[in-house]
């Protein structure tokens, strides 16, 4: 019930800001009985930020269901049925346009604009509301600059540059930034949020983000101090506790599933998510996308369901039985296999949440930093049974007595290998078995697939052969294998 009762809040919290934000380029406000009132006469008090922020955040909802979309079919998680549309068959095809649908990145960009409209007037309230008091200010500021480093960190990353609109006046022309331009930006305007009594957690942790960009620009000694720091969680920074954000037993076996249950209530695996609800009209397209019960425009690679057959239990047993059939996919009395991971939740108000970050993402991440860093013992041991298993943990992780391992928690035997890389690729196919479907995998295989042709390691096809190999028809696989053997076809045109 506390579910539908928050959906309810924010559908009447999202139709107000709806009209108040009705047009990115209105330098007016539309007033609920048609009188226009500028931004200062709006933002009085505490009440109009919290409105106005969740606004903003509302437009989450359309990002994220394309988001899980495009990557699964630019990646080698999802393939097309003969529903899918010319635009998603497009996209499998990486024939890409700016015209695509699915492509669009105005909603990226309204929430930026929104922001940029909001973040001036703060002191204002400050000064007006009582209530809104230096805290709340540093609150505010704080989740409006992390959420917009957010969006503005995922368009680079799904363009290879970026248009920075000009805060002060969104009508100049934006100014276009390289990827390694954008990560420093972003770094600069996250760094002054970090606090060693970890006072705030943003709706989209800020540390995590940080550790996120180190680990896209290659500093992998940051990207472990921030990862890190996002997994100990407050109550670890206060009292010690070992509680938050942790690869534990709560999720372990067959309650694996449970994550993506009511997915608000899973506050020590689920970080950040985008709720929708069905009961009050804010229901996504996802399940109609891959659920069987529909006429599904996609479906689950043949690679990746073999990746969780080809597993290993810990009694020798084979499959990953509490990831893979009837948790991230299932199959029908013909045997054809469809995407289950969005229909897990059946309880009211039934909304196929997605999670953009939750625990062992951020412990997969943390992984794949330290073997970088030089530190692959530990990463194994996140990989598989944990840290809290092991006798000689470093004096940093000596609370971790709940990591249970991303593996282990899933009783999935060990795995092992000598070497960064190999190492790397190992940490790289448990994120696609962990992470099926969850909009992860492409920017999985960008990063890596970018870090290793920078170093000259002879893996130039990294990311061509994992996405061609999808493919049953050899001249498309050929055909997708050449495109992305060129780097500047691993991102969407910019509209300009």
């Amino acid at each position: 019930m506390n579910k539908i009762k928050y959906f309810t809040r924010h559908i009447a919290i999202s139709a107000l800001v709806v009209s108040l934000f009705a047009s990115c380029s209105d330098d007016f406000f539309e007033a609920e009985m048609g009188a226009r009132i500028t931004p200062d006469q709006h933002y009085k008090s505490y009440e109009d930020v919290d409105l106005s922020y969740l606004g903003c955040k509302a437009h989450l909802q359309d990002i994220a269901e394309n988001h899980v979309l495009v990557d699964g079919l630019r990646s080698d998680q999802m393939d097309i049925t003969e529903y899918a549309d010319r635009d998603m068959i497009d996209i499998n095809r990486h024939e890409l346009t700016s015209d695509n649908k699915y492509f669009d990145p105005s909603n990226y960009y309204k929430m930026i604009i929104n922001i940029n409209e909001m973040l001036p007037y703060l002191p204002q309230v400050l000064e007006i509301d009582r209530d809104f008091d230096s805290l709340a200010f540093e609150a505010y500021n704080g989740l409006l600059v992390t959420l917009r480093s957010w969006a503005y960190f995922n368009l680079v990353r799904l363009n290879g540059e970026v248009a920075i609109v000009d805060a002060d006046d969104p009508s100049k022309a934006p100014e276009y930034l390289s990827k390694s331009q954008t990560l420093d930006r972003l770094i600069s305007e996250l760094l002054p949020f970090y606090s060693e009594e970890d006072i705030y957690r943003y709706d989209i942790d800020h540390y995590v983000l940080l550790g996120e960009l180190y680990l896209e620009k290659g500093d992998y000694a940051n990207a472990v101090k921030y990862l890190k720091y996002s997994i100990d969680g407050p109550a670890f920074a206060q009292t010690g506790s070992n509680i938050w954000y942790m690869v534990d037993n709560v999720f372990q076996e067959e309650s694996w599933k449970n994550i993506f249950i009511n997915s608000e209530d899973q506050n020590t695996t689920v970080r950040t998510k985008v709720r929708y609800s069905f009961v009050t009209g804010q229901g996504n397209t996802l399940e109609q996308w891959m659920h069987q019960s529909f006429k599904p425009d996609v479906k689950p690679t043949a690679i990746l369901i073999d990746a969780f057959k080809n597993e290993t239990q810990q009694n020798g047993d084979p499959a990953d039985v509490y990831r893979g059939l009837g948790a991230s996919y299932d199959t029908t009395a013909s045997g054809d296999y469809f995407i289950n991971k969005y229909s897990i939740d059946t309880e009211l108000p039934h909304g196929a949440d997605v999670i953009l970050y939750r625990a062992a993402d951020i412990h997969l991440l943390l992984a794949e930093a330290l073997n970088r860093n030089g530190e692959s013992a530990l990463a194994l041991a996140l990989l598989n049974k944990g840290l809290g298993g092991m006798t000689d943990r470093p004096g940093e992780y000596s609370k971790w007595s709940a990591n249970a391992g991303v593996r282990g928690r899933v009783y999935l035997a060990d795995v092992t290998a000598d070497g960064v890389e190999a190492i790397e690729d190992l940490i790289i196919a448990e994120r696609a078995k962990e992470l099926a479907f969850e909009g992860k995998r492409w920017f999985d295989l960008v990063r890596v697939a970018e870090r290793r042709i920078k170093k000259g390691t002879g893996d130039e096809s990294y990311l061509a052969d994992k996405v061609a190999s999808k493919f049953d028809d050899a001249e498309t696989a050929k055909l997708v294998k050449d495109k992305l053997m060129d780097k500047e076809n691993w991102y969407l045109p910019i509209p300009r």
